[in-house]
């Protein structure tokens, strides 16, 4: 039984990053991936958050399931692709789910696939890195085996326009539209949107608890905003 499971999970998320490449193709999201090729084996994905789209961008990099608040679920079009890939789903104003939350990215770990989060719990205009929430971190602080990786999106060029500092990341920010319907509406108004999906180095979570876990990677996050690399190689 363990064997399907784990079966299950990694199937899963191989088609989640199939169907991400299919998707952003389709859309105009053209994603490139910079720095270090991420290592095999399970350790927590850590990003900035900038769009109700940025599972699916960072979807064609890498093969993970993604966590994030439970009423996506019935979003539309998001809300079929987490279903169907099967998200990790939290209810931020309930402590049990939180505990369920926590031991949900536990299993998925334990069945070798890496995890996504986004921590900040919210979005900004683009031109800061929000506070991370700690919950997520729970799950690997303090263990031997727990690794995390830090992520920064990064949106380079808009049509045709480069978007220096974070120009781009203004112009495709949720808070332009207070619906997600809205939101999505104007991010694939654009013709073709540049996105650079950096990855950082991976660190372990040994000796760490969350909260000092979460300082030391949102440290790692904001150090990777200033790294624009020339050398990005093609997401999808």
């Amino acid at each position: 039984a363990t064997s399907d499971r784990r079966e299950t999970s990694v199937d899963r998320a191989r088609r989640q990053r199939g169907g991400a490449r299919i998707f952003c193709r389709v859309a105009g999201l053209h994603v490139t991936h910079a720095g270090p090729t991420p290592p095999e084996g399970p350790m927590l994905y850590v990003s900035n958050h900038i769009t109700g789209l940025d599972p699916i961008m960072i979807g064609t990099c890498v093969t993970v399931a993604f966590a994030g608040k439970v009423e996506i679920t019935s979003w539309p079009l998001l809300g079929w692709i987490a279903n169907t890939h099967g998200i990790i789903g939290v209810e931020r104003n309930r402590r049990s789910s939180a505990r369920m939350f926590v031991e949900a990215i536990r299993g998925r770990l334990a069945s070798n696939v890496p995890v996504m989060v986004f921590p900040e719990g919210g979005i900004s205009w683009g031109d800061t890195l929000l506070s991370f929430k700690t919950s997520a971190f729970e799950a690997v602080a303090d263990t031997d085996t727990g690794r995390v990786m830090p992520i920064f999106m990064d949106v380079m060029a808009v049509d045709g326009q480069p978007t220096p500092d974070y120009e781009g990341r203004y112009l495709l920010s949720y808070n332009h539209h207070p619906t997600l319907v809205g939101h999505l509406m104007h991010v694939l108004s654009f013709r073709r949107i540049e996105v650079e999906v950096r990855f950082g180095t991976p660190f372990s979570a040994a000796s760490r608890k969350r909260k000092a876990l979460a300082e030391r990677t949102h440290a790692a996050v904001a150090s990777l905003q200033q790294k624009k690399h020339s050398d990005a190689r093609r997401g999808i």
